[in-house]
C-alpha cells in the first residue's frame, strides 16, 4: 500500500510536469534563457520527488538498495534551488543595465557579485551539496557521514545567506525604481517564497526528526516552490525585458 509520503511525491512530480511542459513551449517560442533556468529547475524536481517515490517504495521491502536513490533524491532537490537563484539573477541581468544607462547610475556590489558572477559564488555551495549527499551513504564510515553532514549543513547556510542578499535587493530595486514596480515585485514574492522553504531546509538538515514531518515537508518545499512558480508563469518578458523576444530577434512590444 501506498504511504502518504509516496503519494504527495508523486503529486508533486505531476505537477512539476506539467509546469515543465508550460515553461518549455515558452522557451521554444522565445529561446529566452530565463525559460531554460526554470525547465531544468521543473525537471530537477520532477526526477527527484519521482526518486523520492520511488525510495519510498524500495524502503518498505529492502534494507540497502535505497540507498543510491535517496543520495541521487537529495543531490536533484537540494541542488534545485540553485537553479532559481540563477534564474533570478539572469532577470536582474536583463533589467538593472536599461535602468541604470536611463538613470546614469553605476553598477551596484550586488550586480557587480551576484548577478554578473552568480555561478563563481554558487560552485561551493554545489560542491557542499553534492559531497555531502553521496557521504551520507550508511556504507561509508562514520566520520566520512559525519563530514558529509557538515558539508551539506555549510551547503544550505551559505544558500540561506544567498535567499537573504536577494531578498534585501529585490526590496532595494523596488523602492528605488517604482516605474518598474511590478518586475521587482515579482523577484521579491518568489524570494520570499524560496528562503522560506529554506528556513525549512535549515531546520530538518539540522535535526533529523524534523525530516519525518510529512506534512511539514510538503507543505514548506514543494507547495512553496509551486506558488513561486505560479507567479513565475506570468510573461516575464514584458515586465523585465519590456517587449517579446522571438527567435528571429524581432522586437514585438506587448
Amino acid at each position: 500500500m501506498a504511504s502518504v509520503d509516496e503519494i504527495l511525491s508523486i503529486v508533486a512530480g505531476v505537477l512539476f510536469l506539467a509546469l515543465l511542459g508550460l515553461f518549455t513551449i515558452r522557451f521554444v517560442k522565445s529561446h529566452w534563457a530565463p525559460y531554460a533556468y526554470l525547465m531544468f529547475f521543473c525537471l530537477l524536481r520532477v526526477v527527484g520527488y519521482g526518486l523520492r517515490a520511488y525510495v519510498d517504495t524500495l524502503n518498505q521491502v529492502d534494507n540497502t538498495n535505497w540507498v543510491p536513490y535517496y543520495i541521487a533524491d537529495t543531490v536533484l532537490l537540494s541542488i534545485g534551488v540553485i537553479f532559481i537563484l540563477l534564474l533570478l539573477a539572469k532577470l536582474y541581468h536583463s533589467i538593472l543595465p536599461k535602468l541604470r544607462a536611463e538613470t546614469g547610475e553605476e553598477r551596484g556590489r550586488f550586480e557587480r557579485t551576484l548577478v554578473d558572477r552568480t555561478r563563481l559564488f554558487l560552485l561551493p555551495i554545489v560542491i557542499c551539496v553534492v559531497i555531502g549527499a553521496s557521504y551520507a551513504s550508511p556504507t561509508n564510515s562514520i566520520s566520512q557521514q559525519n563530514t558529509g553532514l557538515v558539508l551539506r549543513k555549510v551547503g544550505v547556510c551559505l544558500l540561506a545567506i544567498f535567499g537573504v542578499v536577494y531578498l534585501i535587493s529585490a526590496l532595494t530595486y523596488r523602492k528605488r525604481y517604482p516605474a518598474n514596480q511590478r518586475a521587482f515585485t515579482i523577484a521579491l514574492v518568489v524570494t520570499i517564497l524560496f528562503d522560506i522553504s529554506l528556513v525549512y531546509k535549515i531546520v530538518y538538515t539540522f535535526d533529523a526528526v524534523a525530516a519525518t514531518k510529512t506534512a511539514a515537508y510538503f507543505i514548506l518545499g514543494p507547495f512553496l516552490e509551486l506558488i513561486a512558480l505560479g507567479v513565475l508563469s506570468v510573461d516575464l518578458q514584458s515586465h523585465f525585458l519590456g517587449y517579446k523576444y522571438t527567435p528571429e530577434t524581432e522586437l514585438v512590444k506587448p
